[in-house]
């Protein structure tokens, strides 16, 4: 008996634990995830999962999976962290005998860094230009540094570190006085781990260095010449060398032999172009493009297959580059057929709107040629742009390459320029980032006669621009600019003392006198008695009917100033002055034109454009640039 019932309480012990077994399995839940790119949505391997509030942690597989077993009911945290994405959060509820998910996507942090230019091009006017490094990472920071080896160019800042988010601008000078020819180079800019080549380009004005010019720019075979020749020349001095090739030969019934070479100064390289008739069959045409010294230029082939006479159609130019300024130019579509009969021609529809050609389409005459006005606004141009047209003849058609070059003004001797206003979209909006918004009073507006949008201010009416802050606050030494055109005697531009109701304390002052010289004050007296005359006769360009650049320039030290006056980018005078800071101070406002409500003795009417004001005086070099970059 006595066995027996130890026997039953142990199989009763026995169901007992087994039973608290099975109880405490189904009492707990698991986690089960996998980690994926919030991008490409692929898995990522090598995250590091933490679980809180246990502090357990975990590192996906190749497959971005993970788990947590064994996890009481409750609320839990997972987090997912790699170098290179944003870390994320996920909060998950356990409930005993399931499995939770605990799938996450990672989005990867953007990492290295962009520039905002894609090269540098200084022309043949500009000894300054600029660009920006900017961190591509909104979190990550980024150290960067430039490399360049020309003596003739300096990087400023060189290196540097950005935290995200952030751009710095570097400056690019080149001393043009150790550039004897038209070069290139590269900057390189470069991370711990990327590198941007950025290509800087300097031209040499006054043909001093090697220069690309073709002896044809269009060849016609015909019909039985299977061989002609043109020539690569360099125009440039005797101690240049033009390296130059050829490129962009898409048929294969042309060749050209040599297709590159280094040509010096004032010689010329044959070209044999040779056509294989076998692959010929109707009219055929293609254009090559010829560079060297930074420059293109394109020639246009041309044949017919025996027995094909016909009108042939052939462009009297292969390419049209309008430069920084140009705004028209013109190219003929030419009928080269030799046996009458009419070509008959349309241009494909253009697909940039910075170009207009007139006329689209027409007939022309077998020997004779068509004119098209190729015109450029301007306005719809933010950067280099070109584009490549199509003129469809009767039996062939030809390619012109139209190219132009953007110059953004406001970047041109940018250090010190404290406001800018061009007036190109019909207001005196400051175009730097100072903000520094003019206004223009009583009848005051812009015009437009072809060339310039500009200010146009009649002495009618008393018509000013009113820049609401005094530029010249503070400043012992400065710089303002502008063109002007068709102007009187009157003032030209003035700080206004708007609690003096004369002009005794308004200062500084630079009027045009009656007597045909300009004058500059820069202390508490009357205008018509105090200040100081520059030499040079403004009636020289008066009344013209020209454009023309005035600068006037400050540098002053214990109430004494040196005033310079420059005319076209030339220094005509410099003069010695009383300069009074204080009273300078005591002004409220510049103006440009106007009579201060009929204060001055006399008013003019005048147009303007481009006015700029720097803090500091501008040296004569930066003076010339200015004027060939904006005229």
């Amino acid at each position: 008996m006595k066995k027996s019932h130890l026997k039953f309480l142990s199989v009763v012990f026995a169901l007992v634990l087994g039973f608290s077994s099975c109880v405490k399995e189904v009492a707990t839940g698991r986690i089960q995830g996998i980690v994926t790119n919030m991008n490409t949505t692929e898995p990522i391997q090598g995250v590091n999962i933490s679980l809180s509030p246990t502090g357990a942690s975990a590192v996906t597989g190749s497959d971005g999976r993970y788990e947590f077993n064994n996890l009481e009911p409750g609320n839990y945290t997972v987090q997912g962290m790699k170098a290179g994405f944003e870390s994320n959060t996920k909060n998950i509820n356990i409930t005993a005998g399931n499995v939770s998910s605990g799938d996450m996507q990672l989005r990867p942090t953007v990492s290295g860094f962009r520039l905002n230019v894609e090269y540098l091009d200084f022309s043949t006017n500009f000894s300054q230009l600029q660009f920006k490094i900017i961190n591509a990472s909104a979190t990550l920071p980024l150290s960067w540094e430039i490399m360049e080896s020309m003596n003739w160019m300096t990087v400023t800042p060189s290196t540097g570190n950005l935290q995200g988010g952030q751009e710095v601008t570097v400056m690019v000078n080149i001393d043009r006085s150790l550039i004897t020819q038209s070069t290139s180079a590269n900057l390189t800019v470069r991370s711990a781990d990327q590198s941007i080549v950025l290509p800087v380009n300097v031209s040499v004005s006054g043909n001093n260095g090697p220069q690309l010019q073709l002896s044809e720019n269009a060849i016609d075979f015909g019909t039985s010449a299977n061989s002609l020749t043109f020539y690569v020349m360099n125009t440039g001095p005797a101690n240049t060398s033009l390296q130059w090739f050829c490129s962009n030969i898409n048929v294969g019934w042309l060749t050209l032999s040599p297709m590159s070479g280094n040509t010096a100064g004032g010689a010329s390289t044959q070209v044999v172009a040779t056509i294989d008739r076998s692959q010929i069959s109707g009219i055929v045409s293609t254009s090559v493009t010829v560079s060297g010294a930074g420059s293109t230029s394109t020639i246009t082939f041309s044949a017919s297959a025996s027995g094909s006479g016909s009108a042939i159609l052939q462009l009297s130019e292969g390419s049209l580059d309008f430069g920084e300024t140009e705004t028209t130019k013109t190219f003929q579509v030419k009928n080269v057929g030799s046996d009458g009969t009419m070509l008959s021609w349309s241009i494909n529809p253009l697909n940039v709107s910075w170009l207009t050609l007139t006329p689209m389409s027409g007939t022309t005459a077998s020997g004779s040629g068509t004119l098209v006005t190729a015109i450029v606004d301007r306005t719809q141009i933010s950067g280099p742009v070109s584009t490549t047209v199509t003129v469809n003849g009767t039996n062939n058609s030809a390619n012109l390459n139209v190219s132009a070059t953007y110059i953004d003004n406001s970047l041109v001797i940018p250090s010190g320029l404290q406001c800018f206003y061009t007036f190109d979209d019909g207001t005196a909006n400051d175009m730097t980032e100072n903000g520094v918004d003019g206004v223009m009073m009583n009848s005051a507006n812009t015009a437009d006669d072809g060339t310039r949008t500009y200010l146009k201010l009649n002495m009618i009416t008393d018509d000013y621009l009113n820049i609401p802050y005094n530029m010249f606050r503070g400043l012992t030494s400065w710089s303002v600019c502008f063109w002007i055109k068709d102007f009187g005697a009157g003032n030209v531009f003035s700080g206004w003392n708007t609690d003096s109701g004369s002009a005794y304390g308004d200062a500084p002052l630079f009027w045009a006198m009656q007597d045909g010289k300009f004058k500059i004050k820069c202390r508490n007296n009357y205008m018509p008695d105090g200040g100081n005359y520059f030499s040079y006769n403004y009636t020289n360009i008066q009344a013209d009917g020209s454009w023309h650049y005035v600068v006037v320039t400050m540098e002053s030290e214990d109430n004494q100033g040196n005033a310079k006056l420059y005319v076209d980018g030339s220094m005509k005078d410099q003069i010695t002055t009383t300069y009074l800071t204080g009273t300078i101070d005591d002004a409220s406002k510049v103006s440009f034109g106007g009579t201060k409500d009929g204060l001055y003795p006399f008013s003019s009417s005048m147009k303007l454009d481009n006015i700029r004001i720097y803090n500091r005086t501008l040296s004569n070099s930066e003076v010339q640039t200015l004027y060939n970059a904006e005229r």
